[in-house]
């Protein structure tokens, strides 16, 4: 399994390289943004940010959307992807749409047969055992029906993003006392990369500043 689960992506991706079998550009990359459904039609300089970086590293990229699919669809679809990257957003409605079409299993069936998985934000909180950790730094009534805060368990860390940002800083002392040292804090610079049984924390030291996204 391979999985890059970042905070950012845009200033991390290029630490995903030893996860790809083959140069970007031979690669095809599905870039699902649905997590972003609820916050309209808003300015998103970081969702464009990791569009962009996809692009000049040279993957073919092409969107998709979760939403109103089933499952067959979605195996159908998306089968003859190399790389599916899910992007930030909200986490909590990102999880009713991957239980409503069938993406959690998908995905794994995707996993299975080599494809790599690429998130950031509530893209990399989805793969969490619970996504419940980022209360705080979420809108969690933005789905107000969702009472399962089950992630798809594909790691055991619970990915804490955007930690170092100087707006959370209150509420992630609250997280880091709630939830004490099962959090794994990910600053915009920093990624959690496992390649099969190889898990590494990795830092692209070139991005010191926590971007101001």
């Amino acid at each position: 399994m391979k999985l890059f689960l970042s905070s950012l992506a845009s200033t991390t991706l290029d630490l995903a390289k030893p996860l790809l079998p083959y140069e970007p550009s031979q690669l095809k990359l599905a870039f699902i943004a649905t997590a972003t459904d609820p916050y309209g039609d808003i300015d998103m300089p970081w969702l464009d940010a990791d569009r962009a970086k996809l692009i000049a590293m040279g993957f073919k990229l092409s969107d998709y959307d979760l939403k109103n699919k089933t499952a067959s669809q979605l195996r159908a679809d998306l089968s003859s992807f190399d790389v599916i990257f899910v992007s930030g957003g909200n986490t909590y409605y990102l999880l009713e749409i991957v239980r409503k079409t069938g993406f959690d299993q998908v995905l794994g069936e995707l996993l299975d047969k080599g494809a790599i998985y690429i998130g950031a934000s509530a893209g990399s909180v989805l793969l969490c055992p619970t996504i419940d950790h980022v209360r705080l730094i979420e809108h969690p009534e933005v789905v107000p029906d969702l009472v399962d805060f089950r992630g798809l368990g594909l790691t055991d860390y619970l990915i804490a993003p955007h930690y170092g940002k100087q707006k959370y800083e209150s509420r992630y002392k609250q997280i880091i006392q709630d939830w004490g040292d099962r959090i794994l804090l990910l600053k915009d610079n920093q990624a959690l990369m496992i390649n099969g049984d190889k898990i590494e924390l990795v830092t692209n030291q070139e991005e010191k500043d926590v971007n101001d996204y």
